[in-house]
Formats: structure tokens, C-alpha cells, sequence
């Protein structure tokens, strides 16, 4: 298993406690290798002049691909069996990987959690947008060598400039080597040319922008959708898609946390739906049944977390956390919180206690199992169904006792698409908020379309 590290392109480690590898390794029957790659300007930088294409993050990334085909068995590891997994900017570099030529052959299925909405920017808008601004910060726009006069800069201080810092994130070229169209490309025609037409699990946390939104202050849920305009660093919505989703009543107040129910937490939780929507859910849910509908990805097995442990530090908003109690002094998730962004590392990876983080309830270690065992099984069978016989080998019992409650984890089906729900106690359900992502413009039949 290659995990690639999220942080929007501009942060992340290979080295980072959340998603060091060594308990899936230990539980899972697994190798994990984590990948590290080139962060912000110095990953994406991208010229005009047919030499410097961009998209160097996607170039390190293979090359680590191609380091684990060559050295995965001195490690107990078989090349002919790497799955590749990421979250955030990782799982766009996955789905990248999946659209990308020059990875074709690298990896025999994928993990995509919590991708975003980006298309592929050809080159001369990415210039325009992106790689002018920062040349005129350094002071090269004036130079006949802009890119010997960029090179000649200090590193550190070229990643620090304000344009490199905040504009380099989630932009990937369409450099016509790594990468030769605007999204992955899932016609079937595609398969053996550019999309590799591997097995994939994907899906989202159910409020992924409980973290990425502007703070909870609106008591006016229209007030509350406009002040996404423009966005934090991420692709606005268009005030056309802001309208339709007002003028449809498909974002109706919420609740806020249960120890916080307030107004403002309401029209927060209205207004973290629409963006969960637009910029994660509808498009996974998208990738997930197109793949499936025109055979591109053979098995497509999809997820919602309705149960996560977010990260402290990463709680700018402070309501992906679950309830404190006089009975559960460290929260208690069996009660309503914001199920964010991020929130599903620390389970699946079953680190949190690593992390230092407390256990909440008498659920957190054997629920962080038995995504770990989801994980790895998919890893070693295609399949995120671990077998009753190995659970009972290993003397995993609570696994065991949760797949006799969830049942099997279907995957896609295009008559009925469902997901596990990921949770203590998971189930099958359908596909959620389908008819929210009609009404922003991202229905699977138009998309599909």
C-alpha cells in the first residue's frame, strides 16, 4: 500500500504520526510505503516555453511508484500488488495517477478519499492565472530568463511569496506527457491509452467543509451561501449555482452539534452541505458511477464516514469534534458533531492514539480496526470484505461480529448505486444527497451525459 499525503499541494509530510503505516502493516498483512513529492511553486510551477510543464508533484510521485516496483520485495512486498492511497490532495493525486498515462502499470488499484472538484488547467491558463503573479513578486517579469532568474531566487523565499503560497494549490496542468486531459477520462475508449481501469474504493466524510468553511457567524443561510464567494483559497461556486441551490429548498437548515444547536450552527450546517457537495461529494459520487456505467473501472465500492476523530489542530471552526459529557469527557460520537475533513485518518490508519489522542468510548479501537481491516483487505483481495476465515485466524472477533451486523460492502451498482456508511454499526444505504447534486448541476445522468 503507497500512501500519497494531502495538504492542498502547499503542505504535508511522508513522516507525519496520522498516517504512519506500521499498524496497518502489523493488523493488515501488509507493506506500506509512504511517498514524498514537491509541495507548492516548486511542485506545480509551470512555463510557456515547452520545457517547463508543471506538474512535477505527479512526476515525483511516479518515480516513487517506480522506486517500490524495483525495491517493494527487499521489503517483503510484491510489485505486482500495489494499491495506491491518498487524502485531499492526496486522493487528487491518486485520481490524477488513475487519468495518468505515465502510470499505467504502476499500481493494480486505488483509494481515493476525499478528492476535490479540479479540473486539469491547460498550460497557457495555468501561466496566466498562476505563474505570472509570482513571477512579478520575485521581480523576474522583467528578465530575459525568467526561469534562470526564478531559479536564482531563494527557494524558502519563493515558496513564502504570497502568490506561491495561496495560488498553488490544487492546480495541476495538462502538461500532454503526465497528464493529456481536463479529468480523469472515463469512456471506455480510455482504457489502455490514458485512465488505468483498476478496482477502486472511494468516498467522503459527511461534512467535509465543516473545516474548510468560513467560521459559523450567519444566522442567514443565503448570507451564509453568498459568503462562500470567494471561497478560502478554493475555486468559488458560481453565484448561479448559489441561486439554484437557495431557490431549490435542497439546503434547509440543519442541526449544529448536539452541546451547540445554535442558529448559527444551523445555517452553518445548511451551508457546510452545499459546499461538502459541490467541491467532494457530487463529483465522487460522479467518478464512482460514471466508472461503473461505461466500464472504465471495472469495481467501484463507495463510502460515506459518519464517524470520525478530527485532529485538534485541525478544528479552525471547532465543531468537528464530538460532544464532551459528564460520561464522556473526551466527546461522545454517538452524538450529532460535523464529521469533517481529515476526520477519517486518524481511524483508518488507527493511529490516534499514537497521535495522543484519548479514547472516546469503548468503540474507537474497534472501530479504527475494522477500517483498517476494510483498508487492507481491499489491498490484498480487491475486495474491502475481509474474508470470515482470516478474521477468525487472526482472532479478530470484533471485526467478525460487525461484518454479521453490516452485511457485505456491495459495490457500485448503476440501478441502485448505495455506500457503506462508516460508522460503529456501519450499513449499506443509498447514495446520499443525489438530489442536491442535481440541483447544483452535477447529477450523475447529466455528468454522465
Amino acid at each position: 500500500m503507497v500512501y500519497i499525503y494531502g495538504g492542498g499541494f502547499t503542505t504535508g509530510s511522508a513522516s507525519s504520526s496520522t498516517t504512519d503505516g506500521g499498524n496497518l502493516a502489523a493488523r493488515g498483512d501488509v507493506v506500506v510505503i509512504n511517498i514524498a513529492y514537491r509541495l507548492g511553486a516548486l511542485g506545480v510551477l509551470t512555463f510557456n516555453d515547452g520545457i517547463h510543464k508543471g506538474n512535477y508533484w505527479i512526476s515525483d510521485q511516479i518515480a516513487g511508484l517506480q522506486w517500490v516496483q524495483e525495491h517493494a520485495a527487499d521489503f517483503g512486498g510484491d510489485p505486482s500488488q500495489v494499491t495506491i492511497f491518498g487524502e485531499s490532495a492526496g486522493a487528487q493525486s491518486v485520481q490524477a495517477l488513475v487519468a495518468s498515462p505515465k502510470a499505467r502499470g504502476l499500481f493494480r488499484a486505488a483509494i481515493i478519499q476525499s478528492t476535490y472538484v479540479d479540473t486539469y488547467l491547460p498550460i497557457p491558463q495555468f501561466v496566466t492565472q498562476f505563474t505570472n503573479p509570482i513571477i512579478d513578486e520575485a521581480g523576474c517579469a522583467n528578465s530575459s530568463d525568467q526561469v534562470g532568474c526564478l531559479q536564482a531566487y531563494n527557494a524558502t523565499a519563493l515558496t513564502l511569496l504570497p502568490n506561491a503560497a495561496s495560488n498553488t494549490s490544487q492546480t495541476i496542468t495538462i502538461d500532454g506527457t503526465y497528464l493529456t486531459t481536463s479529468f480523469i477520462d472515463l469512456n471506455v475508449t480510455a482504457i489502455g491509452k490514458t485512465t488505468s481501469s483498476v478496482p477502486i474504493m472511494i468516498g467522503v466524510n459527511r461534512d467535509e467543509a465543516g473545516v474548510l468553511n468560513p467560521p459559523p457567524v450567519f444566522t442567514n443561510v443565503s448570507a451564509s451561501f453568498y459568503n462562500l464567494n470567494p471561497g478560502q483559497g478554493i475555486q468559488s461556486p458560481p453565484n448561479k449555482v448559489i441561486a439554484a441551490a437557495l431557490a431549490s429548498g435542497a439546503f434547509p437548515l440543519g442541526t449544529g452539534p448536539t452541546n451547540n444547536n445554535t442558529l448559527q450552527n444551523q445555517v452553518f450546517n445548511a451551508t457546510t452541505r452545499f459546499f461538502t457537495d459541490y467541491q467532494l461529494k457530487c463529483l465522487s459520487e460522479y467518478v464512482a458511477y460514471t466508472g461503473v456505467a461505461t466500464g472504465a473501472l471495472p469495481h467501484v465500492w463507495f463510502y460515506e464516514f459518519n464517524r470520525t476523530y478530527q485532529d485538534p489542530g485541525y478544528n479552525g471552526n471547532g465543531v468537528c469534534q464530538a460532544p464532551v459529557t459528564p460520561t464522556h469527557p473526551y466527546g461522545d460520537p454517538s452524538l450529532e458533531y460535523f464529521k469533517c475533513h481529515a476526520g477519517d485518518l486518524e481511524m483508518n490508519f488507527g493511529n490516534f492514539a499514537r497521535d495522543g489522542l484519548p479514547e472516546r468510548d469503548e468503540f474507537d479501537i474497534p472501530y479504527a480496526q475494522r477500517l483498517t481491516d476494510y483498508w487492507t483487505s481491499f489491498a490484498r483481495n480487491l475486495n474491502p470484505n475481509p474474508s470470515p476465515e482470516y478474521l477468525a485466524a487472526r482472532g479478530y472477533w470484533n471485526t467478525l461480529s460487525q461484518n454479521e451486523f453490516a452485511g457485505t460492502w456491495e459495490s457500485v451498482n448503476t440501478s441502485a448505486p448505495s455506500m457503506m456508511l462508516l460508522q460503529w454499526n456501519s450499513v449499506m444505504v443509498p447514495f446520499g444527497d443525489v438530489e442536491q447534486c442535481a440541483v447544483i448541476g452535477e447529477s450523475l445522468d447529466s455528468l454522465l451525459g
